[in-house]
């Protein structure tokens, strides 16, 4: 009776009693499907003897099936050696080895457990493939040898090797960042972190995986987060955290500032977020520093202010408190007008000096009661432009020399020194310039006596478009008008 092989592949068995010679009727129908398979497929025997290879060895290896044959009739075993790179030879005998001696002890799993090995094509260049191997049993069950299928992976592995490398840089890049990096999950869980991000907060990396951003953070900071992080996870935007406080392992608060973004799996649903987070708390203490030395400077620059401005009053005695009071009324003016803080600033410290130039003007002239002569007008009205070069030496953060030298111009291009248009006018200039007016009518004079409230709204009113920025005068006239502007100094 004729010894017959059992081939095990998945959807059936075929029978072989001629390996060369397979009819059609008798599993032939197995026999075309090896020989048209892409993949390498080859039969051994338990001792390795090769019993039968596909035609696919020619397109993979370079090898027809005669030469494959007869390197393999000529050289046995040592055939291995040179069809399997020195670096994958061990890996193919120690796997053979452990699936002849370890297989019954398999689970189902580790059975359709494939190996990866790099082969030499006839050529001397090489690729890599993936075989799985399934044994061959006769009619009693008994393993007789097996069947290797042998698949070209060399893309994919090409694919895995980039991935793996992009990947180490990857991890390079975020290990060596001084920022910490962070991926949390839905809850706010931590499920990876970068070095430096154990390293800002005090916590070991197997401490801080796992844990709630609850843990680290006071009550209203972590509402304050989840607020962001819900954001983020409704709209799919990036969005930033700054000046969040995070309690470290010793207690101690810190100040973060922090950059989120939403994390999909590869269905495109929401699975958590990734950000970057840095520690500013030096750089807050820095600039809180900074503001202090800022703000002490500034009221040292606004008492000098006043002092120059005592300077000409106590020269000019009829007009003292003039300058005050036009600060006090153009404050009122740009804040109803909204003007930013550091704007406002500004007109009122321009208000409070406006008038600096008047002390290259004689005393006498000032305080004179009667009627001006045209060269005692045109020495008061050289006044604006000496008080801009006396204050052109001192470093203002906005341009102060330029309001006090504007004050008295005029829209339509009437006014003095240099008889520029509104289109040439500060804001800060044309606001001075309104409030300048007001206090001047309804304040003594050495030639006339205080005029009455109305007067000036007159003034204002009958000039708003002409004289004066439409504007301002109109935000002036409700002030007075409407909410009862007095002046107080």
């Amino acid at each position: 009776m004729s010894r017959q092989l059992v081939i095990q592949f998945k959807g059936g068995y075929m029978q072989l009693k001629d390996i060369d010679h397979i009819p059609i009727e008798n599993g032939g129908f197995y026999r075309a499907l090896a020989e048209t398979m892409k993949d390498i497929a080859t039969v051994w025997d338990i001792n390795f003897k090769l019993l039968y290879v596909n035609p696919s060895i020619e397109r993979i290896l370079g090898y027809s099936i005669q030469e494959f044959t007869d390197l393999y009739n000529t050289h046995g075993k040592d055939t291995f050696s040179r069809v399997i790179a020195p670096g994958s030879l061990n890996t193919f005998f120690d796997a053979a080895n452990k699936r002849i001696n370890e297989y019954d002890k398999w689970d189902s799993s580790e059975r359709q457990h494939s190996v990866e090995l790099e082969l030499i094509r006839k050529d001397g260049s090489t690729l890599w493939t993936e075989t799985k191997n399934s044994f061959m049993r006769n009619s009693d069950g008994e393993r007789i040898g097996f069947v290797s299928i042998t698949r070209d992976i060399t893309r994919r592995k090409q694919t895995q090797e980039m991935l793996q490398k992009s990947e180490e840089r990857y991890r390079s890049i975020l290990e060596s960042i001084e920022e910490g990096y962070f991926e949390i999950d839905l809850a706010g869980n931590f499920t990876f972190i970068n070095d430096a991000l154990h390293r800002m907060s005090g916590y070991t990396r197997e401490e801080l995986l796992g844990m709630n951003n609850r843990e680290y953070t006071s009550a209203e900071t972590a509402q304050s987060l989840y607020n962001v992080f819900t954001g983020i996870y409704a709209t799919g935007e990036p969005a930033k955290v700054v000046d969040y406080e995070v309690i470290q392992k010793d207690g101690s608060a810190r100040i973060y500032e922090l950059s989120a973004s939403l994390v999909r799996d590869s269905s495109g649903s929401p699975k958590g977020f990734r950000g970057v987070a840095r520690d500013v708390t030096e750089y807050k203490e820095k600039d809180r520093e900074l503001k202090k030395s800022y703000d002490k400077l500034q009221d040292m620059l606004e008492e000098t202010i006043r002092t120059l401005a005592f300077t000409v009053e106590v020269r000019d005695p009829y007009t003292a408190g003039h300058q005050r009071r036009v600060a006090e009324l153009s404050r009122a003016i740009s804040e109803k007008m909204g003007l930013a803080s550091e704007s406002t600033r500004g007109v009122v410290m321009a208000a409070l000096i406006h008038d600096v130039g008047k002390i290259q003007v004689p005393a006498e002239i000032l305080s004179k009661p009667g009627q001006l002569t045209l060269n005692e007008m045109d020495l008061i009205k050289t006044h604006p432009l000496v008080g801009s070069d006396i204050l052109k030496r001192i470093e203002f953060s906005q341009p102060i020399s330029e309001f006090v030298l504007q004050h008295h111009e005029r829209i339509n291009g009437s006014g003095y020194p240099m008889g520029i248009t509104g289109n040439e006018m500060h804001l800060e200039a044309k606001i001075i310039a309104v409030a300048d007016v007001v206090e001047a009518m309804t304040a003594h004079r050495p030639y006339r006596p205080a005029l009455d409230m109305n007067k000036a709204i007159d003034e204002i009113s009958h000039n708003k478009g002409t004289l004066y920025d439409p504007d301002v005068a109109e935000t002036c006239l409700l002030l007075l008008k409407e909410e009862g502007f007095v002046f107080t100094t």
